[in-house]
């Protein structure tokens, strides 16, 4: 039970707003464009843009669009442009939804009751995905209790094996998918391939285009070698793309969009069985704010195509810097060809620790993202590269060197920490897992007053030795306890 009461008199608002600045005071200092993940931003006048009409269509409600006519105007105009970009036609349709996660549930729940409505001996669906695929068709799965199959990828270009994908289908498969690019490497699938396979199984094709749906086709128009991915696919039968990414949307934006309204309409949901208003939700949400849509809307018309493909070309070139600076730093491995401007890198070093490194860039006022090592590729430092951060990527890249340099010549012991939590006594503390067990291992690791870990190095040491099931069992306990209380 949370100690925290309800306030028993009013506030004033200067209080109340004092009290939110402080708040913020920990979290990323996204401002100064050293954070390569969690934010995307890009100039200051878009974001203000965005902002204002943010904010005019904060208290309008997108459940019944017959009395907010505006914003059923504003999603038919921006899944509009939005399909445009994605070489959609006249039958083309989609709806906005909160982000990628719920654009991708929304893809499963209508191939799931596709399935059911003409194909009933599918009492078992399935979806396949490659293994570098998103987790949100994981979760997607676990919610709609559809089986998700993951099959291998290329070890050295993290593509999807098509050959995998076409083996695992069944007499139950229902839908399969591939990434535009993938998050961990940013390199798109075989878009073309898996779309003819699923063509020619009577399957459906999504193109999971979160990340690249608003870069992929500037960057086409700008004459990057870019596969094709889009509608201009045949077989291809929809694609989500989040609008919050590279489109620069304030969160949360994202979209769903479908070759036609036949394949949508599994998408939607009805319920009038009731005595109250009838219920029709195209998407998860019931209620919803205008905002997101009403901004999206906005840096469409302001930024345009010219103002996209600006950005984007910023956003290569910020690639191309790491991309070279990489080839000076021999113990550090690009991983893949990146097609968009997220990468990845993997120390190929015993003195360079991937999660050490991204401490000491810390260190030096840089926030990069550590990922875990999984049956695709070992542990490695993701980067996303938005149009705010590309005027520091070459001082980045200086500091990068430095830090590899630094932790080659303290040659440190490993942390004493490390050296007594051993695989084994993991292994032996998770067999037996309780609340008590993780009260144990903050204690030994130490945790702020919110809760939150004070070494983010130990932390991604352990978690890297641990087998996937493992680490989310444990993840699970602290994300549990750190939302208990206030």
């Amino acid at each position: 039970m949370s100690s925290l009461k309800f306030p028993a008199k009013p506030e004033s608002k200067e209080t109340v707003y004092k009290a939110l600045k402080e708040l913020k005071k920990d979290d990323l200092p996204w401002q100064s464009g050293k954070v390569m993940a969690y934010v995307y931003h890009t100039i200051p006048e878009a974001h203000e843009l965005a902002e204002e009409a943010y904010k005019l269509y904060l208290t309008e409600n997108g459940l019944d669009p017959t009395q907010f006519q505006s914003l059923l105007q504003l999603e038919k105009e921006v899944i509009g442009m939005v399909a445009d970009l994605l070489n959609g036609d006249s039958e083309t349709v989609g709806n906005c939804t909160s982000g990628g996660t719920e654009s991708v549930m929304l893809i499963v729940k209508t191939a799931r009751d596709r399935a059911r409505h003409l194909f009933p001996h599918i009492t078992e669906p399935e979806i396949i995905i490659p293994e570098t695929a998103h987790p949100c068709f994981q979760k997607a799965g676990h919610y709609l209790n559809v089986k998700v199959k993951m099959t291998p990828v290329d070890k050295s270009t993290f593509k999807a094996d098509v050959d995998a994908m076409e083996a695992a289908i069944t007499d139950q498969t229902i839908l399969i998918a591939g990434s535009a690019p993938s998050y961990a490497h940013g390199v798109i699938d075989d878009i073309e391939a898996i779309a003819a396979l699923a063509a020619a199984n009577n399957l459906l094709c999504h193109v999971d285009a979160c990340v690249g749906g608003m870069f992929l086709p500037f960057a086409k128009m700008l004459d990057y070698p870019i596969p094709a991915f889009d509608f201009s696919v045949p077989g291809v039968t929809s694609i989500s793309c989040d609008l919050h990414k590279f489109g620069y949307v304030p969160k949360g934006c994202s979209s769903v969009i479908y070759r036609n309204k036949e394949l949508r309409q599994y998408q939607l949901f009805s319920w009038s069985d009731w005595p109250g208003y009838s219920i029709i939700n195209p998407t998860v949400l019931s209620s919803k704010t205008g905002g997101p849509m009403a901004a999206a809307w906005s840096l469409f018309k302001f930024l345009g195509i010219e103002g996209y493909k600006e950005a984007v070309k910023a956003c290569m070139d910020g690639r191309d810097i790491v991309i070279e600076a990489l080839k000076d730093i021999p113990e550090l491995d690009l991983l893949g060809s990146p097609d968009i401007s997220l990468l990845c890198f993997a120390s190929n070093s015993a003195a360079v620790n991937v999660f050490e490194l991204v401490e000491r860039m810390k260190e030096k006022g840089w926030f990069i993202q550590a990922q875990l090592k999984s049956a695709v590729s070992e542990a490695s430092i993701h980067l996303s590269i938005t149009h705010f951060n590309v005027p520091h990527m070459a001082p980045m890249m200086e500091d990068l060197k430095t830090a590899v340099a630094e932790l080659k010549t303290e040659a440190k012991a490993p942390h004493p920490m490390l050296a007594m939590l051993t695989p084994e006594m993991l292994q032996g503390l998770l067999a037996n897992f309780t609340p008590a067990t993780l009260d144990s291992l903050e204690q030994l690791l130490g945790t702020d007053d919110k809760g939150i870990p004070d070494n983010f190095l130990i932390i991604n040491n352990i978690l890297n030795t641990l087998e996937p099931a493992q680490r989310d069992k444990l993840l699970v306990a602290f994300v549990n306890k750190m939302f208990s209380g206030a």
